[in-house]
């Protein structure tokens, strides 16, 4: 049995990845919160939330995973207890349970159009980190980074020649 995972998994922001998160989320009620007294509306709120939600879920995997590696590789030479090893099972269990709900929310993130700055960036900030399902939200990426018309007014400013 093998500690490591097949394919390791190194998430940009390290632990700098909670308060984007939280960012993320706050941006995202805030929005909830407009709604219903009628303040302005984030158009990418859902998106954000679902985001953070995939974010935090592969931040907790990518941890359990690393946690379990270091307890592995501590064992004594003579190999860890039966204890030992129904624990990393089930740790392992738990951090594949997190990646397969994340991978799930991956399919509803990418209908979802970016249509913000803050959208775009979290589309990004998953393809970044996620191994599995960044294929297909990638492209969704770049159709929504493609029809984004602030982002096309940053690079032609007024007056100037569009291709």
């Amino acid at each position: 049995m093998s500690a490591v995972s097949p394919k390791p998994r190194n998430l940009p922001l390290g632990d700098a990845l909670g308060p984007t998160i939280d960012r993320l989320r706050a941006i995202a009620v805030e929005a909830g919160n407009n709604m219903l007294t009628e303040g302005p509306v984030q158009p990418d709120h859902q998106l954000l939330e679902l985001c953070g939600d995939v974010l935090h879920l592969l931040k907790e995997a990518t941890r359990i995973r690393a946690a379990e590696k270091a307890a592995w590789n501590a064992a004594p030479p003579s190999g860890p207890s039966k204890d030992r090893i129904e624990h990393y099972q089930r740790e392992i269990a738990r951090a594949n349970d997190l990646e397969r709900r994340a991978k799930t929310m991956l399919f509803h993130v990418k209908k979802l159009r970016a249509t913000t700055a803050a959208g775009i960036y979290a589309k990004a900030l998953i393809v970044r980190s996620s191994v599995t399902g960044a294929a297909d939200l990638a492209m969704t990426l770049a159709e929504d980074l493609i029809n984004c018309s602030g982002l096309r007014e940053s690079l032609w400013p007024a007056g100037e020649a569009r291709p």
